[in-house]
């Protein structure tokens, strides 16, 4: 029967190789992207995913004029505003009376399930 005679050198040789590869492959997995606890779909990332979109508490009076928006309201509240793909856009605090809100880039955002253009 043979002895098998394992020599220092050849230790060493080998616990390097070993911590040199675990190091690459931890680098590799250290570049990608961590994963998000949000649900992402195939198609876009939805801020919502449940798919609804929140209201404002009390009902609102919205009308457009020109970029700039006019909104109505009896009570203080946040409106939300989102974008046409569902993203939040925007919360605006509220004060009884007329609100406007100036300059709103061109597109479709949808306000208490309603689709406002701004052209």
């Amino acid at each position: 029967m043979k002895k098998h005679h394992i020599s220092f050198r050849n230790i060493v040789l080998l616990v390097l190789a070993l911590t040199s590869t675990i190091a690459l492959a931890y680098k590799q997995s250290s570049n990608r992207l961590p994963q998000d606890s949000l649900t992402v779909s195939g198609r876009s990332w939805n801020e919502n995913p449940s798919g609804r979109m929140a209201r404002s508490a009390y009902p609102v009076k919205l009308s457009v004029k020109g970029r700039n928006l006019r909104i109505n309201s009896k009570h203080e509240q946040i409106l939300p505003i989102y974008t046409q793909g569902g993203t939040l856009y925007l919360a605006i605090q509220l004060t009884p009376g007329v609100n406007w809100l100036y300059g709103l880039p061109q597109g479709r955002y949808h306000i208490n399930n309603r689709t406002i253009n701004i052209r």
